[in-house]
């Protein structure tokens, strides 16, 4: 808990001169379920877009990251393209379906909390974006999941969970992330409605997890902000906040469906589960389905949203269903 604590503090003070805030809940509670990936938190910050001509409202940390992007990218910075940095705390907490038992359950999913701490750069201009991220994490106690997971449980009402005990031991991890998001479609000629169409795709390497992902989304609605409206389904959502048009005036709407999917090839929670003695496999393959909808009001941005994850494991008989709680606050 006290790396949680310390993570918190570094995000909140980085938050100086900061464009956009965001606050992101996930929770089976919603869906009526305690099972599974049953919650996820995160905190998310985004600076100014970076200028070319003009950099002076970019915080210490934006040209740090700006700079390094010059150093290590072959062609250095592109004069037609915007570049935004920020940092993102999370926290994910995963249970088995019945947590009133203390002792492991070796036919289900291991207690298992994940803490990370997120640096990224956005390259993008109106229609599209490349994401280039590297979090910083740890698996077990340290996550502090087991203190987050029951004080929920206690403002809700619902029992402690009893078997964190048995949770997954701890481990540091690295895992690097690229995502390449465009706009495929957009329209406002029908009536006075809005309409648009996103997708995005990308991969995911390290000793936390290593996939490759995709996803569509089709929103429909009126005086909404137009950003990318891009659903990564584990608490990476921050491409949401990148913003073609800075401000929506007075209040906006608009109802968000989409499908994503990700091809799995290595899982540290599944992996170590095995070497534990736990009965579960990797499913290669997983897959959900997303409908949402947002309000707007000025710099004001609130999302809500149900979710629909096929099993992750091969074990597991039938999909988990969750909502989530989005709001961002443009400074």
């Amino acid at each position: 808990m006290k790396h949680y604590k310390k993570l918190l503090s570094l995000l909140v003070a980085s938050t100086l001169n900061a464009d956009q805030f965001s606050f992101q809940l996930y929770n089976d509670f919603f869906a009526g379920t305690d099972q599974h990936f049953t919650n996820g938190v995160a905190f998310s910050w985004l600076n100014d877009t970076y200028k070319h001509e003009d950099n002076s409202s970019v915080n210490a940390y934006g040209n740090f990251m700006v700079n390094t992007f010059k150093v290590i990218a072959p062609n250095g910075l592109d004069k037609s393209k915007r570049y935004s940095s920020g940092t993102s705390l999370s926290q994910i907490i995963i249970t088995p379906i019945d947590t009133t038992i203390s002792t492991p359950q070796y036919d289900d999913i291991p207690y298992a909390g994940y803490l990370a701490l997120g640096l990224y750069l956005f390259e993008w201009d109106d229609n599209s974006f490349n994401e280039y991220r590297v979090d910083f994490g740890v698996v077990g106690r340290e996550s502090g999941a087991k203190q987050m997971q029951n004080t929920f449980h206690s403002l809700i009402g619902n029992p402690h969970a009893k078997g964190w005990d048995t949770q997954i031991g701890t481990k540091y991890t690295v895992n690097a992330l690229y995502r390449r998001g465009y706009r495929t479609w957009k329209t406002n000629k029908v009536g006075r409605l809005s309409m648009d169409w996103f997708n995005h795709f990308g991969a995911e390497l390290g000793n936390f997890e290593i996939d490759a992902f995709g996803g569509t989304m089709f929103r429909i609605g009126k005086n909404y902000i137009q950003n990318f409206n891009v659903h990564y389904p584990y608490l990476r959502e921050e491409a949401g906040l990148l913003e073609v048009d800075k401000i929506c005036h007075g209040f906006g709407w608009s109802i968000s469906a989409g499908m994503n999917g990700a091809v799995v090839a290595y899982s540290y929670i599944i992996d170590q589960a095995k070497k534990d003695g736990y009965n579960i496999s990797q499913k290669t393959f997983n897959a959900s389905l997303y409908l949402g909808a947002e309000l707007y009001y000025n710099v004001h941005k609130l999302s809500y949203f149900y979710q629909s994850q096929s099993p992750y494991t091969n074990e597991q008989k039938g999909a988990d269903t969750y909502g989530s709680l989005m709001y961002s606050y443009q400074f």
